[in-house]
């Protein structure tokens, strides 16, 4: 008995109600026809949407490589590489190679077999002639995909098609070719699965890409929502960065400061339960950046998509390759019209190729994430006006941060600054900040000499004389003993450096009034400006600061050192 496509049609009709994705759909037509027809199957898919990082080939893996000879594929034939692909169910494999009679395909659509003996059969949107009647083809019947069926076909009788098969898109120089290995019976039967197979491929494509829209569009709101929130500038770009890969379902999503060597990953977002390799090291050598820099800040592209086998040799395909990322999508980010970085989708399993409103909807959300590293760069002046107001209207508050001899801001507070300063969303964006440690010279010779109240009276008199020559709403703390820190944001380092020199000469322009007399004292200061490229912390700066501090005091005390 010869196949008949109503062994098929009612299948065809139930996956169209109980199917979720096309690509389950693409799996079961190849297994259900390669099982009916009693032929090795292969189906190229993701031809109507032009670009060939979209084609796929569906099939076994021991079909696929009978083929291998005549185009590359990617996982599971790679044996060097884990693969979560089972040898004995259909799957999508990626073609590095294309053969020519798919490209002539793309060109003119039509049935054929090849000197191989492979059957060719082209399907539109509407599973039928892809052709106008001037022989151009159809922009409303674009080729979706392509199946290639081969079976032995010695003993098998040789049809020439006639020309009641109208339906199917022969062309007239090739109509009268024999066809080995099929009856008449069963192109009539792969004509009506086809068609019905086309239309199922419609109706659930369709169907994926308005249930994508909905959820691109309710990702926009998720993000616009963040950005009004109370969340610090870490969290928000934290969590646009993870909606992001969320909603686009890939592998991981990143976004990378590109100004300053090494650039920095400043957030990371990996899909749940996906093995990969963790992303420990959070700074990547520039140098494998630089083209994409260049592209990018020369307006050459909007976003970029790249596979580590791009035949375009480039230097992030090393780096790449060292994470075991198959295919990325770039996309920049501007802040105020100035270059800062990139927001990247990276995929581990395949190669991925983006459509064209998910590439939008990345562009919306790389936009939402640069408004967010503007608001970080208000952050800090805001965040310490809300902690003057709290401190303020709250005399509890008052007691915890401060300092209860000197009144001056404690260590907690200071920790409680510096943790602010190093948000990585901060981080990268502020304007430089400066770091100034003071520390009391011969302190102790005071505190033998005269005792722990005449010591006391020196540290208050101190604190107040720095406070006073501070600007309003610049904190001084008193970060321990007889050492005191001052944080100047938004500050160069000449600047922190005259203003540790006022500090310096207000300290010992006049001798201090004690219990015990009036005492001439001194102190020494470090000054160090935030790096953000050496730099990981804001307690990096406050280190440096500190060892410029033991240098003054090495090189002689009452003195300002830089580091």
């Amino acid at each position: 008995m010869q196949p008949t496509w109503k062994e098929i049609y009612p299948w065809i009709k139930t996956a169209l109600l109980n199917l979720e994705s096309v690509d389950s759909l693409l799996r079961q037509v190849v297994e259900k026809i390669a099982s009916v027809y009693e032929a090795e199957c292969l189906l190229w898919a993701g031809l109507e949407m032009g670009v060939s990082d979209a084609l796929r080939v569906y099939g076994l893996s021991e079909v696929v490589n009978k083929y291998a000879a005549n185009f590359a594929v990617e996982p599971p034939l790679d044996s060097d590489r884990p693969s979560p692909f089972q040898p004995d169910s259909v799957q999508p494999f990626v073609p590095r190679s294309l053969p020519s009679w798919l490209l002539d395909q793309q060109n003119s659509p039509q049935i054929i077999q090849l000197e191989t003996g492979e059957l060719i059969i082209p399907i539109s949107s509407r599973g039928n002639g892809l052709e106008d009647p001037r022989g151009r083809v159809s922009v409303a019947n674009p080729l979706q995909f392509v199946l290639q069926l081969r079976r032995s076909f010695a003993g098998l009788p040789v049809f020439a098609p006639p020309s009641p098969l109208s339906s199917f898109p022969f062309r007239k120089e090739t109509a009268a070719l024999p066809i080995q290995g099929w009856n008449v019976e069963e192109l009539e039967s792969l004509e009506v699965v086809c068609s019905h197979v086309g239309l199922a491929y419609s109706a659930l494509y369709w169907r994926e890409r308005l249930e994508q829209s909905r959820q691109q569009a309710a990702l926009i709101g998720r993000i616009s929502r963040l950005l009004n929130s109370t969340l610090n500038p870490d969290e928000v770009v934290g969590r646009i960065v993870a909606e992001l890969g969320y909603g686009l379902q890939c592998d991981r999503s990143i976004l990378v400061d590109l100004r300053d060597s090494p650039a920095t990953i400043l957030a990371v977002w990996d899909y749940p339960e996906r093995q990969m390799v963790a992303l420990e090291e959070r700074h990547i050598y520039r140098e494998y950046w630089q083209n994409i820099i260049e592209l990018f800040m020369q307006g050459g592209a909007s976003y970029l998509q790249m596979g580590v086998h791009a035949p375009e040799a480039d230097l992030l395909q090393d780096w790449m390759r060292s994470i075991g990322v198959m295919s990325v999508l770039l996309v920049p980010l501007f802040i105020q019209e100035e270059f800062f970085g990139a927001v990247a989708l990276l995929s581990y399993q395949q190669e991925r190729a983006y459509l064209l409103d998910e590439l939008q909807t990345v562009r919306q959300v790389a936009d939402q994430a640069a408004i967010a590293l503007t608001n970080a760069q208000n952050y800090q002046r805001l965040w310490r006006r809300q902690v003057e107001l709290r401190m303020q209207n709250d005399s509890l508050q008052q007691e915890i941060l401060r300092d209860d001899l000197t009144q001056l801001m404690n260590r907690r507070s200071l920790e409680w600054e510096l943790e602010q300063l190093s948000m990585a969303a901060v981080w990268t964006v502020q304007s430089p900040f400066s770091v100034i440690v003071c520390d009391i010279d011969y302190f102790k010779m005071v505190n033998d000499a005269y005792g722990h109240l005449v010591g006391d009276e020196v540290l208050v008199e101190l604190s107040k004389r720095v406070q006073d020559q501070l600007r309003r709403g610049t904190p001084a703390y008193r970060y321990g003993g007889e050492e005191f820190v001052v944080i100047l944001t938004e500050t160069p380092l000449d600047q922190a450096i005259d203003v540790a020199e006022r500090l310096r000469r207000a300290v010992r322009g006049q001798s201090m009034p004690t219990k015990a007399g009036e005492l001439d004292i001194t102190a020494s200061f470090g000054v160090a400006q935030q790096n953000s490229a050496t730099d990981r912390t804001a307690w990096d700066v406050l280190q440096r600061a500190d060892k410029a501090l033991y240098e003054a005091k090495r090189q002689g005390r009452d003195r300002v050192q830089v580091m």
